[in-house]
């Protein structure tokens, strides 16, 4: 009898400490948040630049055309309720590093997170000198957008953050 009560203890500590330790990991306050790719590519027209775009006059005033009509970012629906983030890069030296993979974007009640990586998904395009984008839709918002690049917070010295609120 003695031997149950040890074990069922045993279980119900176990339990416990689970779960509150799962409780304390989600406690950052922070949640998935959707987005939609719309447009990546290694042709960005910009070289190196982090914004987040409310309405459609960044893109008019800073992407060519040809450009704008290639990814389908003259369109109004994009900006209905909804807003863009896009991250341009160019590669000052022959890395290879040719796409920016997006980890995920999370919120939470005052500060919206993105978080990316450059990488090299293509080998056979190592010897280019590339300039990969990314430009992702999630739900318009006002919070704090804070960047996370290859696992650091904030900027790099080769990068700004531009919040184009017009």
């Amino acid at each position: 009898m003695r031997l149950k009560t040890i074990i069922f203890n045993f279980i119900f500590v176990t339990a416990i400490c689970f779960f509150t330790n799962h409780g304390f990991s989600q406690s950052d306050g922070y949640k998935g948040l959707e987005y939609k790719v719309v447009a990546e590519g290694t042709d960005s027209p910009i070289e190196n630049l982090q914004i987040v775009c409310f309405n459609k006059y960044f893109n008019k005033d800073y992407l060519p055309s040809d450009f704008r009509l290639k990814y389908n970012l003259n369109d109004k629906s994009l900006y209905k309720k909804q807003m863009l983030v896009e991250i341009f890069r160019t590669e000052t030296v022959n890395t290879g590093l040719d796409k920016i993979h997006l980890k995920g974007i999370k919120e939470s009640q005052d500060t919206l997170i993105v978080e990316y990586n450059f990488i090299n998904s293509n080998e056979s395009n190592d010897d280019e000198k590339l300039r990969p984008f990314l430009i992702v839709q999630i739900p318009k918002s006002k919070k704090e957008v804070k960047f996370v690049v290859d696992g650091i917070e904030g900027n790099s010295t080769k990068s700004e953050i531009y919040i184009d609120n017009k």
